[in-house]
């Protein structure tokens, strides 16, 4: 069965481009598009699509506004939003991961990338880029000096496992990659990772990523390299 995708920004040509880049795909399929954000929630509402590739920066009412709303609605609890905004916008990160953004990527990202978030953010999963990451990271490092602190979530309360998967989520990788790197499903993936944030009182990827890089389990350049 196909992966349903709603296309939601103020550029026409893009969501064309979009459209067409996504029709190539066996496994995925346009089923509306909108130019802002309260229409994106109507069609939302009407379609019920798997993803919401969503721009934060809308018209009427912002992508984060919008996806704010998607993501509270108990109906629409299977409906994924995937942001997606231009490289200068990357100071909607935190706000669209904050509306309960399933991930974020740039508009300039390779088509495969595309493909990639949406099928993962469709299984319930988050995807960050690597830049995005690296973006959470230079976040950190500006809170760190101003607040001259760490983080006080003891460490120890992860077992050996969990922490060597805090390393892995550190370095971006999604619940699925992480499944392969330690020969595990994807659902035990899933549930370790929302383990491991139950108990550092993490509210979401990027928290844990920012953990990671505060004790210094993860380098910066670890952080950002990209997933194979």
């Amino acid at each position: 069965m196909s992966i349903s995708v709603l296309l939601v920004d103020t550029d026409a040509l893009l969501r064309t481009c979009c459209a067409t880049l996504l029709a190539a795909q066996p496994d995925i399929a346009v089923v509306g598009e909108a130019g802002d954000g309260a229409r994106a929630v109507e069609l939302a509402e009407r379609l019920r699509p798997d993803v919401v590739l969503m721009n934060p920066q809308l018209p009427v009412m912002t992508g984060i506004e919008a996806t704010r709303r998607i993501t509270a609605r108990p109906q629409l609890s299977g409906v994924r939003v995937l942001a997606m905004a231009a490289p200068a916008a990357d100071s909607q990160v935190f706000d669209a991961l904050a509306a309960h953004a399933c991930g974020f990527l740039f508009q300039d990202a390779e088509p495969e990338e595309l493909f990639r978030a949406i099928r993962v953010v469709s299984q319930g999963q988050a995807h960050l880029s690597p830049r995005i990451v690296q973006r959470v990271i230079d976040e950190c490092v500006l809170r760190e000096r101003a607040a001259d602190q760490a983080p006080g979530i003891p460490m120890d309360s992860l077992t050996p496992r969990e922490r060597e998967m805090l390393v892995l989520i550190g370095t971006g990788l999604s619940n699925q990659e992480i499944a392969d790197k330690q020969f595990i499903s994807c659902t035990t993936a899933k549930t370790r990772a929302c383990r491991i944030m139950a108990k550092l009182g993490a509210r979401n990827r990027v928290e844990l990523v920012s953990l990671a890089y505060q004790w210094g389990l993860v380098r910066r350049h670890e952080a950002a390299r990209p997933s194979r």
